[in-house]
């Protein structure tokens, strides 16, 4: 059976070390090109039903994906990482955290609302209008870029309902807060904080350590568009560096 912890890079284990959590219908081949950019230590948790793991059942919810996760690796290993969560992977490593029983090095958010300020309702609207674009992306899905095969097209489109699925039946963590650094940055083109709110902030109280919070340009997971590896790493350095900058919140 595949292992849900896979190395994506191992250009320089001296340095800092990176898990990536793949978004709603995300594979680990999305983060190939990511990760041959990154300098460092990578490593991605690929989900049942997903990806090397697609003859497996998929999970049944995201606390379920988070105690998989969680089984894969040590305490020590994750506090000595600096985790970052795409989308639904932002929710999944919350989950391993708290089954884990420690914090991260650090926690980066990559377009996801704060638990708190998640409507199930309105993330199930957006996901749907933006799936042209999600299946767009080599990679996102196995399947990507199969669209003159039915039946593999038919299932990716199952495989990211699916997971939506869980997203909309996710009622959040338990309200312990981390005491790691968290940073949460989001597209300034993503349909999901058009309303104005911006729900990314609401991460800061998820933490009693350094928060920074951050809109970068694109649009929902446009992080991951082709091209903008080396630009990617830059900015998940400069949030690296803002940390020192930023007081821990006092209790």
């Amino acid at each position: 059976m595949p292992a849900a912890l896979i190395p994506l890079s191992t250009a320089d284990s001296r340095g800092p070390r990176y898990l990536l959590l793949p978004p709603a219908g995300g594979t680990l081949r999305a983060f190939g090109p990511l990760a041959g950019q990154a300098r460092a230590e990578v490593w991605g948790v690929e989900y049942p039903g997903h990806g090397d793991r697609l003859g497996e059942v998929p999970a049944t919810s995201l606390e379920d994906l988070g105690a998989q996760s969680a089984q894969e690796m040590t305490r020590d290993w994750f506090s000595r990482t600096v985790v970052i969560g795409f989308g639904m992977g932002a929710f999944v490593a919350l989950e391993t955290a708290q089954r884990l029983g420690v914090d991260p090095s650090a926690f980066i958010v990559a377009d996801a609302c704060a638990p708190q300020r998640r409507s199930p309702d309105m993330h199930a609207k957006t996901a749907a209008s933006a799936m042209g674009r999600v299946f767009g992306r080599t990679g996102l899905t196995p399947v990507a870029g199969y669209r003159d095969a039915p039946e593999r097209w038919e299932y990716a489109l199952d495989l990211l309902l699916g997971d939506l699925q869980l997203l909309n039946a996710y009622r959040g963590p338990a309200r312990t807060r981390l005491s790691c650094p968290i940073a949460a940055m989001r597209g300034s083109d993503d349909p999901a904080f058009a309303s104005g709110d911006d729900a990314t902030g609401g991460w800061r109280v998820w933490t009693s350590g350094p928060f920074v919070g951050r809109v970068v340009p694109g649009g929902h997971l446009g992080v991951l568009e082709p091209g903008r590896e080396a630009e990617f790493w830059a900015r998940i350095h400069r949030l690296e560096a803002a940390f020192l900058d930023v007081e821990p919140e006092v209790a």
